[in-house]
């Protein structure tokens, strides 16, 4: 979860102030604790290292099942690393050691260090790279049993050059564009009052959408993907779509993933990734219709429209955030005088609500919509692979598929379920297996929607895509129903916008913002 981890860690850099140790002397005391929990969190993946290495090692036919509960282990470690981070920093006085001691003079005042801030949630970084460290062999063990040897695996340095540009790219990036500003609001605050500055704040998220592609082609390492039949097939397939992008590249993984992304809101700086794996064990057919649902998110908006509701989200909440803020400062009233003592209660922990309330707010909303895309940008995988005939019975060498993605049939269907199932497979995406008893199978139900809040779960899209076959009539009310749905919520939180800058301001709105 990317976006939450972002949300987590911009918490943990705000100017709260953190408690102390639970007892003296308080820094060492600070130093040992956070040392001891997370040796402890560690500990537990070296259990995990040796009980996989030495499972898939005594019965190699047990991979299947050990890398299940490998996966699994993996993703309760992700949060026992979060929850030692959490409880470093506010019980075991790791916070407050920070604050204390990456202090500079300035202008003869004492203030953090810039971006000291980000050595608050050290702890977590620590588990992080600990982590990559211990699960190499891990992984490197599953990859041998499960590939027969016949995919080399990449080297220790490599392994954690891959993970850390991930990190970097989808965590740490945006992180380090917030702690800039505060930087700039700590140590040259009549630059935040200027325009221009406020101006750049605003151009933060469209300018992310827009320059991701440079960043994540040379972070990650992207190579063009080689001339030869398969790009042949993506030009063919993206001229009968209507589709242009800057490049078809190649994410090498060393086979840990198998996936698919389109980043860029302007063709041309726009590309379409593709994992080796996924080049390599994906047939040429299904392959198109993968990359259809790549074309698909292009050919409706969906990044515009992401980048639209990011921006306008946050404006709204800042508006919301600063409404309540100005009601607290000037109301009079006995309820408003009750709520102003209690949040000056809080002090500065009183910070910590709005990153919450954002947080939770994309989850839900932001979820929902993106999940429903994710549906559309599915049809029109399937609509790529289609012909015009809406009861085909297959295709065969002279079928001549829809231009522009006007068809639907259930060829077309089938062939993008079977791609959808082929990398559930690959990525190991079985949340409802092993589940045993009504109670297991909705907990592992519900843990699937977690874990997939922003597409869905994998075997809910397959299911929906074999039942379309049988009701050809409901992909058009479901397309009416988004459309409605995009419509009403941007224009729903435009409305808003309107209201708040009104009632606090706009002046006042722009410089929150």
């Amino acid at each position: 979860m990317p976006l939450l981890l972002v949300f987590a860690l911009i918490a943990a850099c705000l100017p709260v102030e953190w408690p102390l140790p639970p007892f003296g002397p308080e820094r060492a005391a600070a130093l040992g604790l956070t040392a001891a929990a997370v040796a402890a969190a560690l500990g537990l993946a070296v259990g995990l290292r040796a009980w996989v290495v030495r499972a898939v090692r005594r019965d190699p036919l047990r991979r299947y099942e050990v890398a299940r509960a490998y996966n699994r282990g993996r993703r309760a470690l992700f949060y026992v690393n979060v929850g030692t981070a959490a409880a470093c920093v506010l019980g075991l006085g790791w916070g407050w050691l920070v604050q204390r001691e990456l202090v500079v003079f300035w202008h003869g005042e004492a203030r953090l260090a810039p971006f000291a801030e980000l050595a608050v949630p050290l702890p977590y970084f620590v588990l992080l790279v600990g982590g990559w460290l211990i699960h190499y062999d891990t992984e490197r063990a599953l990859h041998r049993v499960l590939t027969l040897g016949e995919r080399p695996y990449w080297s220790r340095p490599a392994y954690l050059l891959h993970n850390a540009r991930q990190f970097a790219l989808m965590v740490l990036f945006p992180v380090l564009v917030w702690l800039a500003q505060q930087a700039v609001a700590r140590y040259a605050p009549e630059t935040t009052r200027s325009a221009a500055f406020r101006v750049a704040m605003l151009a933060v998220v469209p300018g992310v959408f827009l320059l991701m592609p440079l960043v994540m082609k040379a972070l990650l390492g992207l190579t063009p993907l080689p001339p030869g039949p398969l790009r042949d097939r993506f030009e063919a397939l993206a001229r009968r779509l209507n589709f242009r992008c800057t490049d078809y590249l190649v994410w090498h993984t060393h086979g840990a993933s198998a996936n698919a992304v389109i980043a860029g809101l302007l063709p041309r700086v726009r590309y379409v990734v593709f994992t080796d794996r996924l080049l390599e064990d994906l047939p040429p057919d299904e392959l198109e219709a993968v990359l259809g649902h790549e074309i698909g998110h292009a050919r409706h908006g969906h990044i515009w429209l992401y980048t639209g509701f990011l921006a306008l989200s946050l404006a709204v909440l800042a508006a919301l955030w600063l409404f309540a803020d100005q009601w607290l400062v000037a109301g009079t009233s006995a309820e408003a005088l009750r709520v102003r003592a209690w949040v000056e209660g809080f002090g500065s922990w009183a910070l910590l609500p709005p990153v919450a309330l954002v947080a939770v707010y994309l989850f839900v909303v932001f979820g929902a919509l993106s999940r429903r895309c994710e549906r559309q940008a599915d049809l029109f995988g399937c609509r790529a692979m289609s012909c015009a005939d809406p009861g085909c019975t297959g295709h065969d060498a002279t079928t001549v598929l829809a231009p522009g993605g006007a068809g639907l049939c259930p060829t077309g269907i089938r062939t993008f379920a079977r791609a959808l199932d082929r990398v559930r497979d690959l990525n190991g995406l079985d949340a409802d297996a092993g589940a045993r008893g009504p109670a297991g199978r909705a907990w592992r139900a519900v843990w699937a929607w977690v874990r997939a809040w922003q597409h869905g779960p994998m075997s809910r899209r397959i299911a929906y895509l074999h039942e379309l076959t049988g009701r050809m009539g409901a992909e058009p009310r479901f397309q009416r129903r988004l459309f409605a749905l995009k419509w009403a919520l941007m224009l729903s939180l435009v409305a808003a916008l309107v209201a708040l800058g009104e009632a606090v301001g706009w002046k006042e709105l722009l410089d929150a913002l």
